[in-house]
């Protein structure tokens, strides 16, 4: 990614703002109707995560493979940006929440989360949206090129 058209940068991370507002707006409705689908939301709200955490590696130029651990690209993550460290700390135990109730024949999934723990998710999603988005379009000048 390094020496990307700041705009293309800027463009991929709206995009995963996009699809990671898409999958808290999912999560709403999973806990909004009866009964809830709780298992459904830990899905989308690992989702959502997962794709904010790699906007702001997207925004820093930071390559980060093929991983869907959250955990990981928190650890990425904090040197760039730590200010977002403890939001992605709090996300880190969200990665299982990717497969544990999508497939039958894991022996024992997670236990389910609780609607008050899908509530602190959807408000640490919102948190981290915001964060993201007010990075704003990266820089196009050459940090080693600026006038002091």
């Amino acid at each position: 990614m390094n020496g990307a058209d700041p705009g293309d940068v800027w463009r991929e991370v709206l995009g995963r703002l996009r699809v990671a507002e898409t999958d808290r707006r999912a999560v709403e409705i999973c806990i909004g109707c009866e009964p809830p689908l709780a298992d459904v939301a830990a899905f989308h709200c690992q989702q959502a995560a997962e794709k904010l955490l790699k906007g702001f590696l997207v925004h820093a130029s930071i390559d980060f493979g093929k991983t869907h651990d959250l955990d990981v690209l928190g650890q990425i993550i904090g040197v760039p940006y730590p200010s977002v460290a403890p939001l992605a700390r709090a996300m880190r135990d969200w990665t299982n929440w990717n497969i544990a109730y999508r497939y039958p024949d894991i022996v024992e999934p997670e236990p389910v989360p609780t609607s008050a723990e899908l509530t602190q998710a959807l408000d640490l999603i919102a948190r981290l949206a915001e964060m993201l988005r007010s990075l704003g379009p990266p820089s196009d000048r050459n940090p080693t090129t600026q006038e002091a």
